[in-house]
């Protein structure tokens, strides 16, 4: 066991830390709190100091989303309802998921092998995401497309505006497992940067963002300023 003395904090981050991989590795049902004290080099009841329950625990990785969304809360925020809002958040959406976050590296591919781990096992984590995700980005989506609409840079269809918003982020979701272990596990032509740039074209168009708005409003550079002033 350890002998270092570790403050509260810095012992349950790295309770946290010993956790993701086995979790990301067996799902929560095959993960064992045993196993997670052996690999934080811990007894079981100072995680149970901790973690109440190896729920609350797993409750703890949605850290990543948390970040994240409070990263890019303020910008956001301040954005008005419209297509040029729409096409930055379609931006975001898929080049954050798609493309590595600068400093993020370690707890973004953690993160993602917890998530697709949990969509085959029993969903807990994929679900919990999902829910934070939805609570955060839906109204100011459905507001942009809303005043996209109005305005007449979507076209009239009849798949609903939160179905069109989970089909960009289940697809970007679709591009990166395929890269999550390094080696492209199906050759698409180009870089992952191209592929991500022409997985957002793809999605504009699918949710209905016609031509002369997107010539309008994505502007590359400046969006991925942008990105930049949110993570870096």
């Amino acid at each position: 066991m350890a002998s270092t003395r570790m403050s509260a904090e810095e012992r349950k981050v790295g309770i946290i830390k010993a956790a993701i991989p086995i979790f990301a590795e067996n799902g929560f049902n095959g993960a064992y709190v045993r196993d997670i004290a052996r690999a934080a080099g811990i007894s079981e009841a100072l995680i149970y100091r901790h973690f109440p329950s190896k729920e609350a625990l797993y409750e703890e990785l949605l850290s990543y989303t948390r970040s994240m969304l409070a990263a890019s809360g303020p910008e956001i925020e301040a954005l008005e309802p419209g297509t040029e809002t729409l096409i930055t958040l379609i931006y975001l959406l898929v080049e954050v998921i798609m493309l590595d976050v600068p400093g993020r590296g370690s707890d973004q591919k953690a993160h993602e092998r917890l998530l697709f781990q949990s969509l085959i096992g029993d969903t807990a984590f994929a679900r919990r995401h999902f829910n934070a995700l939805e609570g955060y980005w839906s109204d100011v989506l459905a507001s942009c497309i809303e005043v996209a609409t109005q305005k007449g840079d979507i076209i009239a269809m009849p798949t609903p505006p939160a179905n069109r918003i989970w089909f960009v982020h289940h697809l970007a979701m679709a591009l990166n497992l395929c890269h999550i272990s390094g080696e492209p596990a199906f050759s698409y032509e180009g870089t992952r940067e191209e592929l991500a740039e022409q997985a957002i074209m793809f999605c504009l168009r699918g949710i209905g963002v016609i031509e002369k708005a997107i010539k309008r409003d994505y502007d590359r550079r400046k969006l991925q300023a942008f990105r930049k002033r949110i993570f870096g």
